[in-house]
């Protein structure tokens, strides 16, 4: 289990992966430290989107029964009014997923390795930046 420290370098690198991934689909990228954004993205059309970028570093298996490994993404009070999109990046994949808030459930979103693809990530992103 990281530690808080460790859960930081796993934030920002989580958050300048999104960025690079995010810039590869033509999404100019602002990288902004604020309570509920992390980034700003202009797309093409010239809307303004903000993002919230949620990181692991890998797959884990949770609680005392042998469960399936997952990545298991926390959202903090604020899930339920925010308008942005949220990132999930798994970083040993070097993937992400893109949902906006009708998509998320709960506080806790746990997500099976196999839905990191590359054709997962350019699906969620097209659909949540309308690209």
């Amino acid at each position: 289990m990281p530690t808080p420290d460790q859960n930081i370098y796993i934030g920002r690198a989580g958050e300048f992966l999104a960025s690079y991934i995010l810039e590869s689909y033509g999404l100019r990228t602002t990288h902004v430290d604020l309570p509920h954004d992390d980034l700003w993205c202009d797309t093409p059309s010239g809307m303004l989107v903000r993002v919230q970028v949620k990181s692991c570093s890998k797959a884990t298996q949770h609680g005392k029964q042998r469960r399936p490994l997952r990545y298991c993404f926390q959202f903090g009070p604020n899930r339920n009014t925010y308008d942005g999109v949220y990132i999930l990046v798994a970083l040993d994949k070097k993937l992400c997923l893109a949902f906006k808030r009708d998509d998320t459930i709960g506080r806790t979103l746990k997500i099976n390795p196999d839905r990191f693809t590359q054709e997962a990530q350019t699906e969620t992103i097209r659909k949540a930046f309308m690209l």
